[in-house]
């Protein structure tokens, strides 16, 4: 919900902004300023996601992705409009919705349209299940487009970033229990017990994954 309510306030803002033709020069600057640093910490993000990594926290990443696109709307309803590259690259925050909006309304892309938008505005829901001081096992789900949740072994590393290793196991139903074992310094044992269908047992997991990936 973080990710809605911010956009949808933003755009909301961005919309009272056009309506009363908002001038605020000093207001205008400071979003750009804000904007622009939340652009570089999306791009970090964007690369370090590439290379297996992210920075520390479960939405960490998506709340810089959701400042950098909501400073964005806020820019488009306080920029004034004109044909400059600027302009146009504002409009593509403030159009996004327009274009799901649209792609809702052809057949052919609308089960495209409904997973692109649930990817990016939801949330999901994450758990993380300590090991020891430096690994965690993380559970992530975003519903509808995965029910079931995708398991990834997590890193502490250098300060203020982790490692994220995904698929170290995946079971086929929700889980109803998890017993963690380290075996080694570089080895951990799983046991998960699965949700079964109505009275029914459900499977149980049992599984080794190293640690340093």
């Amino acid at each position: 919900m973080f990710t809605i309510t911010v956009l949808s306030g933003c755009f909301l803002a961005a919309i009272s902004c056009r309506i009363k033709k908002v001038k605020a020069p000093m207001v205008t600057d400071l979003i750009w300023y804000i904007h622009l640093v939340f652009l570089f910490f999306s791009a970090l993000c964007l690369l370090l996601l590439i290379s297996g990594y992210g920075f520390k926290g479960i939405y960490t990443e998506r709340v810089f992705f959701t400042f950098y696109a909501g400073s964005g709307i806020l820019l488009y309803g306080l920029t004034q409009q004109d044909t400059s590259g600027k302009y146009a690259y504002l409009c593509l925050f403030f159009g996004f919705p327009f274009l799901l909006m649209f792609g809702l309304l052809l057949p052919p892309l609308r089960i495209l349209t409904v997973v692109l938008g649930l990817g990016l505005l939801s949330d999901g829901n994450t758990e993380r299940y300590p090991i020891d001081d430096d690994f965690s096992l993380q559970a992530k789900t975003v519903e509808v487009l995965n029910r079931v949740p995708d398991y990834s072994l997590v890193e502490d590393k250098y300060f203020l970033f982790e490692k994220i290793t995904s698929n170290v196991v995946s079971p086929a139903s929700r889980l109803q229990a998890l017993k963690m074992e380290k075996t080694g310094n570089d080895s951990l044992r799983l046991q998960l017990r699965l949700m079964g269908d109505a009275g029914k047992m459900g499977s149980r997991i049992d599984t080794t994954i190293s640690l340093h990936q």
